[in-house]
């Protein structure tokens, strides 16, 4: 090959690769509440218990999915995608003999957070690899998987246990992982043009069209997800790099923290960690930084993205078993998840759109898409065994939701400019993602304690909308942040004019 087939070509099967991962990773997750009631009767437990199930899954992805993503820097993409996928397979097969629950929680909670976190930021990291004019265009195509899988997941796996059971469901979702071998085959990496016989290297022109600060913007998007659940659809909504560095230079010059172009500027070292195995040195990017916590907006995002996605996951996670104490079917509930899906599709497109008409501050776009998703949330309590109107609000509580996630890490790099974002981010997801984890078996317990659902839509309903309700106060977090920043600067200042 003489060129790099970038925003053209193989690109697009990148996309395609993507969207199928994608498709497996969330839909197999916001659809497991339709597992966890099977599991419920089979072993005879309580909802915690069930619960704990996808809480181990979601743990383990928060914490190795950054590693994950370092792993795909050196060994590339295709490679830990496969791995991932081989994992998912065996171990959600080996869920599927049913010995004991703690077995269950072991095999199909480790194994799908692995995979999960295989998948989705490698196959981000692909899609800004091989994307520059269309990277925004493609990044959402390949995310709409997630919503598309929340659309089809519930009544796929529905059918399948009334035909095959628990067990032999299990085996074909096994097989489902199994298939995401077929995303890593997709993720050609770009050395691949490079050794094509019969002909001579490409220039180093071709070999790189991607300049080093895009290639750490596409490991900065793997970083997203934003979500083991879903978080996702934000790097699909970013606005083109001239206009995020404008908006840096902007936030930059009001803080006083840039006075030259950002053309000028030289970007700062990339922290790594270095090992040595098998008598190789290996090196990977540092991923997590704490210190960021240090400024008072990045704590302020953090709990704000605490609170919401409790709220937000949690809510999905439960709601099959509780609509089937309502008397709802089968075929209904896997319905109603359904409509969280589309109305998630919807959603994630909408807010792109009204994102970049700049009419609205998009922090109020989020604080507002929080409040009514947790309103639509305690508006389906409400709406007790009517099933129509229990379908409305499951579609509006989507079409929120999909809100909240694609332009959740938009407003993250507006309020801490596109420079910090990797390592917030990280630091973000790793908390956010920790609390939901912890917060699952917990409303599990809730439920046990209360035999009722309601207190569960109560408490995911508070904290989506004390969420949102606290995002508001961004001004004067920020504010506050100048302050403090301007009065270092200004014991800085005296501290040398006394020396």
């Amino acid at each position: 090959m003489s060129a790099l087939p970038i925003d053209r070509g193989w690109a697009f099967m990148v996309v395609l690769g993507f969207f199928y991962s994608s498709f497996i990773m969330v839909g197999t997750a916001k659809s497991f509440g339709i597992i966890m009631a099977e599991l419920i009767k089979h072993f005879n437990i309580t909802t915690a218990t069930g619960a704990l199930v996808i809480g181990v899954s979601g743990a383990v992805y928060t914490i190795t999915a950054p590693f994950c993503v370092a792993f795909g820097e050196l060994f590339t993409q295709r490679k830990v995608v496969i791995v991932g996928s081989i994992i998912g397979f065996v171990m959600v097969a080996l869920s599927s003999l049913l010995v004991n629950i703690e077995f269950f929680v072991f095999f199909y909670g480790v194994g799908t957070g692995l995979a999960n976190a295989c998948f989705f930021g490698n196959g981000l990291v692909m899609v800004g690899t091989y994307f520059k004019r269309w990277r925004s265009l493609a990044t959402g195509l390949g995310l709409t998987g997630a919503s598309v899988g929340t659309f089809v997941m519930p009544i796929l796996l529905e059918a399948l246990l009334e035909t095959y059971s628990l067990a032999g469901t299990l085996l074909i979702m096994s097989a489902i992982y199994l298939n995401g071998c077929i995303c890593g085959a997709l993720f050609r990496p770009l050395s691949f043009y490079s050794r094509s016989p019969g002909r001579r290297n490409p220039s180093v022109q071709e070999l790189e069209p991607i300049t080093k600060p895009e290639k750490e913007e596409a490991v900065m998007q793997a970083s997203t997800e934003e979500t083991w659940t879903e978080i996702g659809n934000e790097a699909a909504n970013m606005e083109g790099e001239v206009e995020l560095k404008k908006g840096l230079l902007a936030e930059n010059q009001t803080t006083g923290d840039l006075t030259e172009p950002l053309a000028k500027a030289a970007p700062p070292a990339r922290p790594v960690w270095r090992f040595r195995l098998c008598g190789r040195q290996f090196t990977f990017p540092v991923i997590i930084h704490f210190t960021v916590l240090k400024m008072p907006v990045v704590i302020f995002f953090t709990l704000f993205s605490f609170l919401v996605f409790i709220g937000y996951f949690n809510f999905i996670l439960f709601l099959p078993p509780d609509v089937l104490l309502r008397g709802i079917t089968s075929f209904e509930k896997a319905a109603l998840v359904s409509y969280t899906g589309g109305g998630d599709l919807v959603g994630r497109v909408l807010v792109g759109f009204l994102g970049d008409l700049t009419i609205i501050r998009r922090y109020k776009i989020l604080a507002t898409s929080a409040i009514l998703c947790g309103v639509n949330i305690i508006l389906f309590e409400v709406a007790g065994q009517v099933y129509w109107w229990m379908a409305i609000h499951a579609a509006l509580y989507g079409l929120f939701g999909g809100c909240y996630v694609a332009i959740n890490t938009i407003v993250l790099i507006d309020m801490v400019g596109l420079e910090m974002m990797p390592k917030t981010l990280g630091v973000v997801l790793l908390i956010q993602g920790l609390g939901a984890a912890i917060g699952q078996p917990i409303e599990g317990k809730i439920r046990d304690m209360t035999k009722s659902f309601t207190p569960l839509n109560i408490i995911n309903s508070i904290c989506m909308v004390a969420a949102g309700l606290l995002l508001f106060l961004y001004p004067l977090v920020k504010r506050f942040q100048n302050k403090s920043i301007k009065k270092a600067e200004t014991l800085e200042v005296q501290v040398k004019s006394d020396a």
